[in-house]
């Protein structure tokens, strides 16, 4: 029986805030080496993003399942697959210790491309 402490949804997962998410998430992306900035795909996304109330390159849904979109730029020269790998590998790492819930589906796209 849950109590009013109890921050457990009944399917079994804890509850997160999507800003929250959001913020760890891109917060690992800029992490990795090779990654100069998390962006917004579409041009109007980016002038949201300037204007300060954009998603900054981060799409997250949590109901039913916690879904995560980044959309990343790399810098020129580095090894696009490796650093992919390691941009999900630290975003799920991420997610999961800081948040408490492990992202169910997650998709990391280079530059709206």
């Amino acid at each position: 029986m849950p109590n009013a402490t109890d921050s457990r949804q009944p399917g079994g997962h804890a509850q997160v805030d999507q800003r929250q998410v959001a913020r760890i998430a891109r917060s690992a992306a800029l992490s990795v080496y090779g990654v100069t900035d998390v962006v917004g795909a579409r041009w109007y996304q980016r002038l949201a993003d300037v204007l300060g109330f954009g998603s900054h390159g981060v799409s997250v849904r949590t109901a039913p399942a916690l879904e995560v979109a980044l959309n990343v730029e790399l810098a020129a020269g580095v090894p696009r697959d490796s650093v992919l790998s390691n941009v999900a590998d630290a975003v799920r790492y991420t997610v999961q210790r800081d948040a408490g819930r492990p992202i169910d589906a997650l998709t990391v796209t280079v530059d709206g491309r």
